[in-house]
Order: structure tokens, then C-alpha cells, then sequence
């Protein structure tokens, strides 16, 4: 009977998971489409509200800042568009494993350990490559240099789904083990 519901709530998750990356998806197409139309109604933040460290040195030799607004702006639409398409991903594949369990709930598997592991790095790209791909954009589109660093609850988030998928390992070796005695 448990069986049952679990098979249900991951269907459930599944469907949930798959409405959330498509509206991912589609909320970066939006943004670019109204940035790329009008350029007066985005406004977004570097700082994320959940840094741990942050590192930030920016130096600009003798410009006007002003003139850059625009092509910063662009940076960073294209930085917020690469990080649903991110999110995008990583709810698409956490729908996957819900998928697979609905169908036949076997959690300790070596596909559940692989998506687990894609999810973990998927964090880890999430967590990191924005901040590099601004900080080299920007140097390289806006005379002067901007380094902009930080750890934020993604990066630990990374590190956690990676344990998991350590132990989710071991459980299907454990599991593979017990189906061959019997």
C-alpha cells in the first residue's frame, strides 16, 4: 500500500518537476525578448542574497561607465538566461529519476546514481560559471577589469548532492549484491 502512494507522489513530483523547467526555460526566453525589444524594463542584481563569500575588485582606466550600461545590462541578461537554462536542466533530470520511480520504485539503481551525479555537477556549474562567465565578459566587453567571487549555498548544495550520490552508489552496489544471492 506505501508502495502505491510513493509510486503516486513521484508521478506527481515528475509532472511538477517538468512544468518547473519548462517555465524555466521559457522565463529566459522572456527576458531576452524584453531586453532585446526594450531596455527599459529589466533590472537585475549581481549579488546574490545567499553568498557566503563574496570578492568583488573592478577597475576601469579613465572610461566613463555610463557609455557601458547597455552591454553590461546584456551580460547580465545572458548570465540570468545561461542560469535557467541550468535550473531548467537540473529539474528536468530530478523529473527523470520521479519518473522512474513511479514506473518501478527501484531508488538504488546505477541510472538513479547517474542523475544524481549529473545533478550534483549541474549544481556545481550553477554555482560557479556564472560568476567566472560575468567576470570575463566583462573584462573582455568593458575596458578595465571586474572580478566578482563567491560561494554561495549552491556550491554546499553541490557538495551535499555529491554525498548523496556516494551513498546512492553504495545502496545499488548493495542492492545489485542482494538480487544475485537471491
Amino acid at each position: 500500500m506505501k508502495l502505491k502512494r510513493l509510486q503516486k507522489v513521484s508521478y506527481f513530483l515528475h509532472i511538477a518537476l517538468k512544468i518547473l523547467s519548462i517555465s524555466s526555460v521559457i522565463m529566459a526566453i522572456i527576458v531576452v525578448l524584453m531586453k532585446f525589444f526594450s531596455s527599459k524594463n529589466i533590472m537585475m542584481n549581481k549579488l546574490e542574497s545567499d553568498t557566503v563569500f563574496y570578492f568583488q575588485t573592478e577597475f576601469f582606466s579613465g572610461v566613463e561607465n555610463q557609455q557601458y550600461n547597455q552591454i553590461e545590462e546584456w551580460i547580465l541578461v545572458v548570465i540570468a538566461a545561461f542560469s535557467s537554462v541550468l535550473i531548467a536542466l537540473l529539474l528536468w533530470t530530478a523529473s527523470m529519476i520521479f519518473k522512474d520511480l513511479a514506473a518501478e520504485f527501484m531508488p538504488f539503481s546505477d541510472l538513479t546514481v547517474n542523475r544524481l551525479r549529473r545533478i550534483a555537477g549541474i549544481l556545481l556549474v550553477y554555482s560557479l560559471a556564472p560568476q567566472i562567465m560575468y567576470s570575463v565578459l566583462h573584462t573582455v566587453l568593458i575596458p578595465g577589469y571586474s572580478i566578482t567571487f563567491g560561494l554561495n549555498m549552491s556550491f554546499f548544495f553541490a557538495i551535499i548532492f555529491y554525498c548523496l550520490t556516494e551513498i546512492f552508489r553504495y545502496g545499488a552496489s548493495l542492492q545489485k549484491e542482494s538480487d544475485e544471492t537471491l
